[in-house]
Order: structure tokens, then C-alpha cells, then sequence
């Protein structure tokens, strides 16, 4: 009789053992469920705005960097010899300003147009400046931007080019 007894005590205490989670567990899991859950989102959002950020990031700095690249390849093209000799003269005097007239001259064989980029907005986002550096025969090309990330708001990107012709000219 006392094996029966043990027996009703063991599964009387083994039902109310599994009798399931009382209210205030099951709010406390769902509450930290749901703070998991508002987590992961927002990351999932971030990483989705930084790589539109990043797309555009990379558009831009790419649109930059090939127009360097075509200012230097004008450059290295734009020879003395290549300049008729009544301007020889005024390229030699002032070369990074004639560099600079002549990388701006939409006729000229040593003219780039300054880079263009569809950005978010639909508008170019660049915007070049060519002007002759603060030291004679320097060339100075800013590019500057807006950036596309929120914390950032312009950048600049700037380039001192030494005339290629200038090495060939005589000093006076």
C-alpha cells in the first residue's frame, strides 16, 4: 500500500511540475522576444541604407577618379611642341593657368568636361573647379561634393597638376 501511495504522491507532484507558464513568464518572453526581433530590423535597415549609401558613394568617387584620369592623360598628350608658336610665349609665362584655359576650352584637343553623375535626387552631385595654383606653374582642380550619407555633408577632393609642357619651356 505504501508503493501506491508513492505512486499517487510522484505523479500528483510530476502534474503540477508541467502544468504549463503562468502569465508574467510568458509577457517577460514575449517582451524580450520583441526586443530581439525591433533589433535585428533595424540592423537589417541600416545595412540596407548603407549600401545605397555606399552605391552612391562609389558612383561618385568612380565618376572623379576617371576624370582625373583624363585631366592627366591631357596633360601628359598637351605638349610644347603641340602649341603654335605665337602661344608658346603665354603658356610658358603663366603655365598653370594656360593648362587650366586649355583644359576648359570645349574646342581645344586638351579639353575635359568636368564629370557627371546622376545622383539620388536626379542632379549632378560634383562639381569641378579648375583654377592656376597660388605657386607659378601649378594647376589646382577641386572636385566637390555633397555626400550622400546623412553625417556627412560636402566633400572635397583636390588634385595640383604640374603642366607637362612647362618643362620644355625656356627661361627668359
Amino acid at each position: 500500500m505504501s508503493n501506491s501511495l508513492h505512486r499517487k504522491q510522484s505523479a500528483k507532484l510530476l502534474k503540477s511540475t508541467v502544468s504549463g507558464f503562468t502569465l508574467v513568464e510568458v509577457v517577460i518572453a514575449g517582451g524580450v522576444l520583441l526586443m530581439v526581433l525591433v533589433g535585428v530590423a533595424r540592423i537589417s535597415i541600416q545595412a540596407i541604407t548603407s549600401g545605397r549609401y555606399r552605391t552612391e558613394r562609389d558612383k561618385i568617387e568612380a565618376a572623379i577618379h576617371n576624370n582625373i584620369q583624363l585631366i592627366q592623360q591631357a596633360d601628359s598628350r598637351f605638349s610644347l611642341e603641340s602649341i603654335s608658336s605665337k602661344e608658346q610665349r603665354l603658356a610658358c609665362i603663366d603655365p598653370g593657368n594656360y593648362l587650366k584655359q586649355q583644359l576648359e576650352d570645349a574646342g581645344g584637343s586638351a579639353a575635359v568636361p568636368p564629370p557627371v553623375v546622376k545622383g539620388i535626387n536626379g542632379n549632378n552631385p560634383i562639381k569641378r573647379v579648375i583654377k592656376p595654383g597660388q605657386q607659378p606653374g601649378i594647376t589646382v582642380i577641386t572636385y566637390e561634393f555633397t555626400a550622400p550619407e546623412n553625417s556627412i555633408e560636402n566633400e572635397r577632393r583636390v588634385i595640383e597638376l604640374n603642366p607637362h609642357f612647362q618643362s620644355h619651356c625656356i627661361l627668359e
